[in-house]
């Protein structure tokens, strides 16, 4: 009876959660293009700059609202299901900074190819 009464707590904690707004959506996957460094124009460095910077926020939005949401949920996740989740944050975060580490190489490259 006590197993019943736990399910039926965690599907109703699980779906007032997502009634209140906790849901997050899907992760941000469309990254914008950084153009090759030696070949852009200012334009395309700083368009493509505003862009990274945008994406960053869409991420952080997203982290901070999955955090919010762990805090809820990780008592009622098993130990896998927590590393998985952990994982998959570290995923999302670890793209983006990659695409920060692109974003920045881009910009160095524009400018060592205007020094010349």
């Amino acid at each position: 009876m006590t197993r019943y009464l736990t399910l039926a707590l965690a599907c109703t904690l699980l779906g007032s959660v997502s009634v209140q707004g906790a849901d997050c959506g899907e992760p941000p996957m469309a990254q914008p293009n950084v153009p090759e460094g030696s070949v852009a124009n200012a334009d395309q460095i700083r368009d493509a700059r505003d862009a990274v910077l945008a994406y960053s926020q869409s991420v952080d939005k997203y982290l901070t609202c999955m955090d919010q949401r762990a805090s809820k949920l990780m008592p009622y996740l098993t130990k896998d299901q927590q590393a998985r989740w952990d994982e998959d944050l570290t995923a999302v975060h670890e793209r983006r900074r990659d695409l920060q580490i692109k974003m920045n190489e881009a910009i160095r490259s524009y400018r060592r190819s205007r020094q010349s």
